[in-house]
């Protein structure tokens, strides 16, 4: 009796998990709408929200971050970060999600990054770091025939975020 429950508890489990994981990326309907709110903090834990714009035909656009290494002269050094990120590297998707978590509205993670890219280039002397999001306009069929691609400068628009000051 105690197998037959426990494959029955892990079935139910089973099946609990594949909707929400279904639920997290299906678009918005009437049926979403009413069954979303039930499964969210269970998507959002294990951050199994994706959402519909990660499919195809119509993907969201992507958002690169670069950083400046600044010292106390103010000359800054540029370097990529998710931009950089080599896609078999063991790290790219932690990276890369974390490099979508600095923002504005998420001080801390900032703060955090900042002083870690601080420690990683100290040969610099860095006073600051200076993060920029690139956000990535919409590359219509026409424009990559014609050859542009999502990451030319025509496509990007810049935002540099507040300066975060490395911590001696």
């Amino acid at each position: 009796m105690p197998r037959r429950l426990a494959l029955v508890a892990g079935s139910l489990f089973a099946a609990w998990h594949t909707a929400v994981i279904l639920l997290g990326a299906a678009p918005p309907s009437y049926l979403h709408a009413q069954l979303y709110p039930y499964v969210r903090p269970y998507a959002e834990f294990l951050h199994l929200n994706g959402g519909w714009a990660f499919f195809a035909p119509d993907p969201s656009a992507g958002r690169p971050l670069r950083y400046a290494v600044e010292d106390a002269s103010g000359h800054r050094t540029a370097f990529l970060f998710s931009e950089a990120l080599q896609r078999s590297d063991p790290a790219y998707l932690r990276l890369t999600t974390l490099s979508a978590a600095v923002d504005e509205d998420y001080p801390a993670v900032v703060n955090s990054v900042a002083q870690r890219l601080c420690r990683r280039h100290a040969a610099l002397a860095p006073a600051r770091i200076v993060f920029t999001q690139a956000q990535q306009i919409r590359l219509t069929p026409e424009q990559h025939e014609a050859g542009q691609r999502p990451l030319d400068a025509a496509l990007l628009q810049l935002n540099e975020l507040k300066p975060v000051a490395c911590k001696t």
